[in-house]
């Protein structure tokens, strides 16, 4: 069962009252939203100046929200996540002409993050060749 998390974010300028931050706007797999007690719970953990009571999940860097992901994965258990920003995602809806390609959006322009907890281990051609009896 493919259960990886898609992370959609955008970059916020500073302006004079606040310093520039990374939000993210969506959060969710093939199933749907990632459910938002969970989030809350994991992004608890995060100390965010930025953060708003109104509009959570501010990060100060992309490190953070990295740091962030790899949390998210653990605590559900997904094996991978795929940091994709509006611009890039604006730029790959563009070139999407199918469902499929829209499916794998994420997959081709995002950033991948492996959740190192995961038991899932990716195939290769070597490890085939030695798994088999």
């Amino acid at each position: 069962m493919k259960k990886e998390l898609n992370i959609l974010y955008r970059f916020i300028e500073s302006s004079t009252e606040q310093a520039s931050y990374y939000k993210v706007i969506q959060l969710f797999s093939e199933f749907g939203p990632v459910n938002p007690k969970t989030v809350r719970m994991v992004y608890r953990d995060f100390e965010n100046s930025t953060a708003e009571a109104e509009d959570p999940l501010h990060f100060t860097s992309l490190e953070s929200l990295g740091h962030f992901s790899i949390e998210i994965l653990k605590e559900t258990g997904s094996p991978e996540a795929f940091l994709l920003s509006t611009g890039d995602y604006n730029i790959g809806l563009d070139s999407c002409l199918d469902s499929d390609q829209f499916r794998d959006l994420f997959r081709r322009y995002g950033t991948g993050i492996e959740n190192p907890d995961s038991n899932i281990k990716k195939k290769s051609l070597f490890g085939n060749l030695f798994t088999k009896p």
